[in-house]
């Protein structure tokens, strides 16, 4: 009997468009952290250009030229503050780390001493805290690591100022182009589009949804632990302020990443007296988070706990590394939201700040 192709496409369609989807992806995967990028700087500026539109009567390309020159004017402002700083910050941080650790290191040596019964405990503890174990490199090489950090920090800004372009690109002419791709319904491409679009656009909402909140989380978490380094004279405060703005994207497993080097340097500079008034700011911050921010921002728009936020880190980073660690939270909800809830008719997230039942966006 012959094979019939078109027969076996139309009985399987739905699992041969979603692997031809996926099969994209994957060819694509070298660009993905531009287009991630480019993705979220679109889904970002779109909601302050829309945010404009409502208050001020003006075009929305007026409006997306001045959300733009504004942005890179700062961003420009700060590179050429920050750079300069940033790089003999990086070059100290590296040099006295290992001091840092010296001195817990001792300390960590006294303390299982005294107390016999706790010495696997110190004894664990100490060595979990070597610069092998947390940055996966010999001590000896941390000087020349700092010339390859400050290298590759210019890489990144190079490659964020290109996603500002192509968002920009993408974004004055997002009605033109959201009318192109709507009109694929009438083409011979319909069914991949009613299969696919619908889906996409859900899970571009709730990951769009999902790292605005945490950017936003970040830069509040950011401002208050700069100012509580620099009353504690806990330096370096640009480097560290950076530290713990990357490391506040990770929902919940960020605290501790950006909490451990303050530490360590407040408790090399002061012993535990310093060491423990960081502690105290460090919680004070993310109670701030957890009670006031999580509740209005990430919570409103994820509603998630925060243990299985972890268990989801732990998975992610486990079986995807990085990406795992930034998509698997957004990934999962979308997951069990409308996939094994079916949920076709579920709410799409709404903006942080807003209840469940504000309207969808405009594309």
């Amino acid at each position: 009997m012959a094979l019939d192709l078109h027969q076996l496409f139309r009985t399987n369609k739905k699992a041969f468009i979603w692997v031809a989807f996926f099969t994209l992806l994957y060819l694509v995967r070298k660009l993905f952290g531009l287009v991630f990028l480019t993705f979220i700087l679109c889904y970002i500026f779109n909601n302050v250009v829309e945010f404009l539109e409502r208050r001020i009567p003006a075009r929305r390309r007026f409006h997306l030229v001045m959300v733009y020159f504004v942005f890179l004017a700062v961003l420009v402002g700060m590179l050429s503050i920050v750079m300069p700083r940033m790089a003999v910050e990086t070059k100290i941080f590296l040099q006295q780390l290992p001091e840092s650790l010296d001195t817990t290191h001792r300390w960590l040596d006294d303390m299982a001493a005294r107390y016999v019964y706790l010495a696997p405990l110190f004894v664990g503890v100490k060595e979990t805290l070597n610069v092998n174990k947390m940055l996966g490199i010999k001590t000896d090489a941390l000087v020349s690591v700092a010339v390859i950090v400050v290298n590759q920090v210019t890489q990144y800004v190079t490659y964020f100022f290109l996603g500002t372009v192509f968002s920009f690109t993408i974004l004055f002419d997002l009605p033109n182009l959201s009318a192109r791709i709507q009109a694929l319904r009438h083409t011979r491409m319909r069914d991949v589009y009613e299969e696919t679009a619908e889906s996409v656009a859900k899970f571009a909402l709730v990951v769009g949804a999902a790292f605005q909140a945490q950017i936003f989380i970040a830069m509040l978490n950011t401002t208050l632990t700069a100012l509580g380094l620099w009353m504690l004279n806990i330096k370096p405060v640009a480097l560290l302020s950076i530290i713990v703005f990357f490391a506040g994207l990770i929902p919940v497993l960020g605290i501790f990443i950006s909490s451990v080097p303050i530490l360590l340097l407040a408790f090399n500079l002061q012993g535990w007296v310093l060491a423990l008034k960081a502690a105290g700011m460090i919680a004070f911050v993310h109670a701030v988070e957890a009670y006031f921010l999580n509740p209005n921002i990430f919570s409103a728009v994820l509603k998630i706990n925060p243990i299985i936020t972890l268990i989801i880190l732990y998975i992610g980073h486990t079986l995807f590394g990085l990406w795992g660690i930034l998509l698997g939270v957004p990934v999962s909800v979308y997951i069990y939201r409308y996939i094994l809830l079916a949920g076709s008719n579920a709410d799409i997230p709404a903006e942080p700040g807003e209840g469940s039942e504000a309207p969808p966006r405009r594309a």
